[in-house]
């Protein structure tokens, strides 16, 4: 059991942080709930009413979504507005408006319930995909997501781990082809080795990083070797444009921005080196 995770845990959310650590490590599904939390919580069911499950804005616009609230509930409202990493959006749509850097397949690690990869799929600014998700009920969200996006031949693939690039997949495509979306919890630093990052060194990656389980100086040294890094994190965001929110109290609105994160994070984009 991972201690660090605990002990950051509790030093974040107290007792119940801890529990809900441990609980996660058990594979016990069940959380217990802070009164902010449950106030999110509320927040997001509302907006997935009012929005028929539908993303408001960004480049995902129009997207049906079903949410795996078995993971992380408290972003169900910025998904839904479209918000949710508008950063990483942007970035990604950046990149493919490119010519020269604009790559065939979509790969996410650590898919979700498919955000990312069926957003981006859905509004053609790739030509296939391919998700790694290790959470099963994630994993049947994912399925339904394809399907009512009318999203077909899809390969969906469990935990990620060191070998993953071996998979038959890769076998049938050329990496030079792939733009990788990498959220893995922590994973990053072991399945990004230097002979992985070799082999991926003319894909673009998108990597979040979580920096509170381990110290990404090493990551980001072995990234400079065959990339070009920029380090992106969250922004602003503009909540007038949503004429839904209009009867919605100022405090409420703030609360409908979030994410759901422990402090704030970052992502590395990474370009090949010419």
């Amino acid at each position: 059991m991972n201690l660090n995770k605990i002990n950051y845990a509790y030093s974040r959310h107290g007792f119940i942080g801890a529990i809900n650590t441990i609980l996660g490590k058990f594979g016990i599904k069940f959380r217990f709930t802070t009164p902010l939390e449950k106030m999110i919580i509320y927040l997001g069911n509302r907006i997935e009413t009012l929005t028929k499950n539908r993303i408001l804005s960004g480049i995902y616009k129009n997207t049906h979504l079903e949410i795996n609230k078995n993971w992380n509930s408290q972003d169900t409202s910025a998904k839904f507005l479209g918000i949710y990493e508008k950063e990483v959006q942007n970035e990604i749509s950046r990149i493919q408006s490119k010519s020269s850097r604009k790559k065939k397949y979509f790969i996410n690690l650590g898919a979700g319930e498919g955000f990312h990869i069926v957003g981006c799929l859905k509004n053609k600014l790739f030509k296939n995909g391919l998700a790694f998700e290790s959470d099963l009920e994630a994993q049947k969200c994912l399925k339904i997501n394809f399907e009512k996006n009318n999203i077909k031949n899809i390969n969906i693939y469990g935990l990620a781990d060191g070998n993953f690039l071996k998979e038959n997949y890769f076998k049938e495509i050329n990496l030079k082809d792939c733009f990788f979306l990498i959220d893995i919890e922590g994973g990053e630093f072991t399945i990004l080795n230097n002979e992985n990052l070799k082999k991926l060194r003319k894909s673009i990656l998108i990597i979040e990083i979580h920096d509170f389980y381990k110290s990404p100086k090493k990551l980001v040294n072995n990234l400079k070797k065959y990339f070009n890094i920029n380090f992106i994190s969250t922004g602003e965001r503009d909540l007038s444009k949503f004429t839904i929110l209009d009867n919605f109290h100022d405090s409420e609105k703030w609360l409908l921005a979030n994410e759901g994160r422990p402090k704030k994070m970052y992502w590395i984009s990474c370009l090949p080196k010419k």
